[in-house]
């Protein structure tokens, strides 16, 4: 066997285990979901299975709900962006800055990132809640009224969209400032010598050269938001009514709650679809950093 042959089988029985894993843990559940989609099956159901081609999907696109949760999907994505892109950045540049007690805060800000999303969605239930919240007390203390954040339509959306900025704020900063120290220094002491202001230096300078990562920091949280689950599960199961059901709290009714398994496959297969272009266009993005 030649040193080229050996080196290849070699790479090949290295990267065996984790093909093997990928195709366990993501293939086979897509082909199998997949499978289910085809079907008519339900849980408890009175029909025999049978194969039905597309039908789920066709019953999804025709179903208004389907199109409603899109919508909740695509409101808590741009109220989520618009709360984190601003902030994230906004730390990052002044982390940058290397000032006293910087390590301190950023070990502090890096916290809710940590925090598993069950956690962080029982803290802010409670913070939530209309008659003990912390939170009403402190509008109270200030003057103002009470606010029901898990019972009004618009408070629970606004309160889904705080808690999931509140944990993806760090992800955002850690990325900018990621970008940051990799910018070269010519460009901005060059605007320096010009006469710029911080203002200009950031807006004319800085944000351009940081295209590419704020790229990658939009398609990831996109992708995100898509699969986001756990924290709206804990705080409001998609209510009240269904002001707060994304596609994936919708997923979950339709197959845990309804036990409509090939409804709730057409739905997930319809979710992976959707969240592909997505992560090529991250893959690419990803390698145009390199």
């Amino acid at each position: 066997m030649t040193t080229g042959r050996r080196r290849s089988l070699t790479s090949v029985l290295l990267t065996l285990p984790a093909w093997l894993m990928i195709v366990a843990l993501i293939m086979v559940p897509i082909a199998v979901g997949f499978y289910l989609s085809l079907r008519n099956e339900k849980i408890g159901g009175f029909v025999e299975p049978q194969y039905v081609g597309f039908d789920n999907y066709q019953t999804e696109i025709a179903n208004k709900v389907f199109w409603e949760a899109a919508l909740t999907t695509v409101k808590i994505m741009i109220l989520g962006l618009a709360i984190q892109l601003p902030i994230g950045i906004g730390l990052a540049l002044l982390l940058h800055q290397n000032l006293k007690g910087t390590r301190l805060f950023r070990s502090a800000l890096l916290i809710p990132m940590l925090l598993t999303p069950v956690a962080v969605g029982l803290m802010w239930r409670f913070m939530y809640d209309g008659d003990l919240g912390v939170i009403n007390w402190l509008l109270e203390t200030a003057g103002l009224g009470r606010i029901q954040w898990l019972g009004d339509d618009l408070a629970a959306l606004f309160a889904v969209v705080l808690v999931d900025s509140w944990q993806s704020i760090p992800f955002v900063m850690l990325l900018t400032l990621a970008g940051l120290a990799g910018l070269p220094t010519s460009p901005l002491e060059a605007a320096k010598v010009d006469g710029a202001g911080p203002w200009q230096v950031f807006w004319l300078v800085i944000l351009p050269m940081l295209r590419p990562v704020i790229g990658v920091i939009l398609i990831i949280r996109v992708i995100d938001t898509y699969k986001l689950f756990d924290a709206i599960f804990i705080l409001t199961r998609g209510g009240p009514g269904t002001a707060t059901q994304t596609l994936g709290i919708l997923n979950y009714n339709t197959g845990f709650n309804f036990l409509a398994t090939s409804r709730a496959a057409a739905i997930g297969i319809a979710l992976t679809v959707i969240t592909i272009p997505l992560y090529l266009l991250w893959a690419k993005a990803a390698r145009g950093q390199r």
